[in-house]
């Protein structure tokens, strides 16, 4: 997967990630701020917000997820 974007909550407390996958898919992925728990985790989990076919949709999708 290619990362096309990253994106942050007003408040920090949030952050997405854009992906453009191999099958021309893009991929929006929200993470959430677990207090040090990433340094814990090598992986971070994350929430899929939605994979659509163009990136302004997913953009739309993400922003909404965040607050932006």
């Amino acid at each position: 997967m290619f990362l096309v974007e990253k994106k942050v909550s007003q408040n920090g407390q949030r952050r997405a990630e854009i992906y453009m996958r191999p099958d021309g898919l893009f991929e929006g992925r929200i993470y959430r701020d677990d207090s040090g728990a990433k340094a814990q985790r090598p992986e971070a989990e994350f929430e899929v917000c939605g994979v659509t076919e163009t990136l302004p949709r997913v953009e739309t999708l993400v922003d909404e997820e965040l607050g932006l």
